[in-house]
């Protein structure tokens, strides 16, 4: 006959010791012609249920005709599997000219399409099913799921809205009511890896303030750190932080005299040490930065203790941006509230005797951020320390980290 001449000639002999039942006459299949294979009506017999590879799905570029899902449907006598596979997913069970249908009977492919790319959403896995289609036989189904998974991984980090640019991501749900989370390390009471909690400081996962999902991370401290510490990768020189807070105490417009210096985000240049440092909070009542050893503080005094200026507020949840600068000189520090500009640390000049200047006890160095970051290993710190002795509970939740500005406030 000469359909199955032409098939003979076409399929990989690998693939003839599957038994295969080839319906090539049973009905009348809206093909595209006698002397070509129509889609869908040799779309395979039962026996072909996971064994699609008696046609080589997407050889062609027609695994764009598999997409529009007619073809696929269109199975005639072929078992019903492979016609809802083809309809289902319009690029996994695109099988090409050579028979669209073949590659709708095989049943792993078209669920793959249907199940991965349904739920990773449009954009990745509609691109990830393509390419199974293009791919093989039987392998176009496992390519297309493979792609799908990939997609649907996409979709779930997006959640709590996390920026794509990010390369690492914490909303707190993987971790267990009552224990510190996963991947972290601690700085309690200044130990590293110490008791958690030790006393009434800790830094734990719980549920009484959310921002999305069921869990956040609360921080309950003094003047004994309650810290979140992540290892930097070596050679990083730029990183932006963002994360939602909620604390019980507000930051900035503090006009009480006795405000000294707080720490709510802290780039750390040595491990385990609260002494190399870059310390984001508020120093004097007012939001700004203190480093250490040199215990320089940002704004200078003409800023402190005064009920006008940025605030980060209490008993609401804050979207909070961080953005340490070390890839140019001289280096620079910026911060944003729900998107806005809150504190940016450009001005490294000593403000002195009535002076225009940013820093209250010294200028800073140009590379005072690179300083940082080349420790072994540099660390971001997240949490509650404060050198007035104030006492602050803390949650924080949709953590990002990246080398780029990441947004997602609004």
């Amino acid at each position: 006959m000469p359909f199955l001449s032409s098939l003979t000639a076409r399929v990989p002999s690998f693939l003839w010791a599957v038994p295969v039942t080839v319906a090539c006459t049973t009905g009348t299949p809206p093909g595209t012609g006698d002397d070509t294979l129509p889609s869908g009506g040799s779309a395979g017999s039962p026996a072909m249920t996971g064994g699609a590879g008696h046609a080589n799905g997407g050889s062609t570029a027609a695994g764009g005709t598999g997409g529009s899902g007619t073809s696929g449907g269109s199975s005639g006598t072929g078992p019903s599997a492979g016609g809802s596979a083809g309809t289902a997913s319009a690029t996994g069970g695109g099988a090409g000219t050579f028979g669209a249908g073949a590659g709708g009977t095989q049943s792993t492919g078209g669920a793959a399409g249907v199940s991965a790319g349904g739920s990773a959403g449009n954009g990745t896995a509609g691109t990830g099913t393509a390419s199974g289609g293009a791919t093989q036989a039987g392998q176009g189904g496992g390519a297309g799921a493979a792609a799908g998974a990939t997609g649907s991984a996409g979709t779930g980090s997006g959640a709590g809205g996390a920026a794509a640019t990010g390369f690492f991501m914490d909303d707190f749900e993987s971790g267990t009511v009552g224990m510190q989370p996963p991947g972290w390390d601690n700085f309690i009471a200044y130990n590293k890896n110490g008791m958690n909690p030790s006393g009434t400081t800790l830094a734990l996962v719980d549920g009484t303030h959310v921002h999305g999902g069921s869990k956040a991370v609360h921080f309950h401290g003094d003047s004994n750190p309650a810290q979140l510490a992540k290892a930097l990768m070596t050679g990083t020189n730029k990183l932006y932080i963002r994360v939602w807070v909620y604390m019980t105490r507000q930051l900035g417009q503090q006009t009480d005299m006795s405000a000294n210096h707080e720490s709510l985000i802290v780039l750390r240049g040595k491990s385990g040490s609260a002494d190399d440092e870059i310390r984001f909070g508020e120093i004097k009542g007012a939001v700004g930065v203190n480093e250490v050893p040199s215990d320089n503080i940002f704004p200078a005094d003409d800023h402190w203790h005064l009920a006008t200026g940025p605030v980060i507020p209490a008993n609401t949840w804050s979207c909070l941006e961080v953005a340490f600068l070390a890839d140019s000189s001289p280096n620079g520090l910026e911060s944003w509230l729900g998107g806005n500009t809150l504190q940016d640390v450009t001005d490294l000049t000593h403000h002195m005797n009535g002076t225009p200047g940013g820093w209250e006890n010294n200028s800073e160095p140009n590379d005072w951020l690179a300083q940082k970051f080349m420790g072994t290993p540099a660390e971001i710190v997240i949490g509650w320390q404060s050198f007035s002795n104030a006492v602050n509970d803390v949650w924080m939740d949709d953590l990002v980290l990246s080398n780029a500005p990441i947004g997602g406030c609004n």
